[in-house]
């Protein structure tokens, strides 16, 4: 896998444009499959000053990786026994629960000292965050915090269901109302192109950020970092009737060359893509055919004139023809799922590393 980092920085900068207030450089799934510390450090090369990971463990290394200076926060929370060291390594918890609360509110007291903190309030996901039931006991608790913002996370902004993501900001409003005041993040990749008056004082848009589409039905504004290329390593000439693969479950109906890619299913190309999956050799389609293996790929070559592909040609898997959605599309599911499977099975390497905003 080839990563353009500079893609990654610009799709930075154009959403960042799209809002008065700050954008957030979300990086959990490792970077959504380009890698978190590589994105990190060229995201803070352009001035990125607030990271989310998922993990605790991952807000660690980004810590180490970017130094003392962008806020770096953990989605998931952190849990109790984690909660000072979190605190001491300059890691902000989004606080999901009252049992994170709790913890929160006793390291506060053993310092004599507010602990910085992101509250997530849920008001559709029934997923993280305090649900509306938990606000009467939550809100002693968080004269604890020194709340850098409250936070939802719009359940439908991919479907663009307008009328719950107005609910939902709307729900969000009310509960803060008697709160200590504080910035509101509301905003996801899909939510920041909906309507402005989604975006609270912090987006968080993070699948957009790595170039995967946030519009439904719509070209995609963003540029897609990713490059896959995988190297035949065999051809063959199969008569009418041969098989190919695992099970028999393809046979030539007439006479087919094919190729052997050294790609498979623990390379991250997923099993699904047996016998339905394509790869293109310089645009020009080459449907899978058999099984998909763990490490090897029969895809047909009919439609490529017979001497243009030899042993060590490369075929894309994704790239400049095969967008990530087209990729997603085929083993119905999204994008997130399909480039964060590449991005574990393949080796990365990355274009423009030392990039910056000139």
């Amino acid at each position: 896998m080839l990563v353009d980092l500079g893609a990654i920085q610009r799709n930075f900068v154009k959403l960042a444009s799209m809002t008065d207030g700050i954008c957030a450089a979300i990086v959990k799934g490792d970077g959504y499959g380009h890698g978190m510390r590589e994105a990190a450090h060229a995201l803070k090369n352009i001035g990125a000053e607030l990271f989310f990971a998922a993990r605790f463990e991952d807000a660690l290394i980004l810590r180490d990786d970017l130094g003392p200076e962008p806020r770096i926060a953990v989605l998931d929370g952190v849990a109790a026994q984690n909660m000072s060291e979190a605190c001491a390594r300059n890691v902000t918890p989004v606080v999901n629960s009252l049992e994170q609360l709790h913890a929160i509110s006793t390291l506060a007291k053993q310092l004599s000292q507010k602990v910085p903190a992101f509250i997530h309030l849920d008001t559709a996901m029934n997923r993280l965050g305090l649900a509306p039931g938990d606000d009467e006991s939550a809100t002693p608790l968080l004269e604890s915090c020194d709340i850098q913002a409250y936070m939802t996370h719009l359940a439908s902004a991919d479907d663009v269901d307008l009328d719950l993501c107005h609910l939902q900001a709307n729900r969000l409003a009310a509960r803060v109302q008697p709160l200590p005041k504080a910035p509101l993040s509301i905003a996801n990749s899909c939510g920041v192109f909906l309507a402005k008056e989604l975006h609270g004082e912090i987006i968080r848009p993070g699948k957009s950020t790595f170039g995967i589409n946030p519009l439904t039905d719509d070209a995609n504004p963003m540029q897609e970092p990713a490059t896959v290329l995988a190297p035949v390593v065999q051809l063959r000439l199969l008569k009418k009737g041969e098989a190919v693969g695992y099970s028999c479950t393809w046979h030539a109906p007439e006479p087919r060359r094919i190729a052997i890619l050294a790609i498979g299913y623990a390379n991250g190309f997923m099993r699904d893509n047996s016998n339905r999956g394509y790869v293109t050799f310089d645009g020009v389609r080459a449907p899978v055919v058999g099984r998909v293996s763990m490490d090897l790929t029969a895809v047909d070559l009919s439609a490529i004139p017979e001497n243009a592909v030899h042993i060590g040609s490369l075929a894309e898997i994704v790239g400049k023809t095969i967008t990530y959605r087209q990729l997603a599309n085929t083993i119905g599911s999204n994008e997130h799922e399909a480039i964060i499977a590449l991005g574990r099975g393949c080796r990365r390497f990355y274009a423009n590393k030392e990039c910056d905003d000139e």
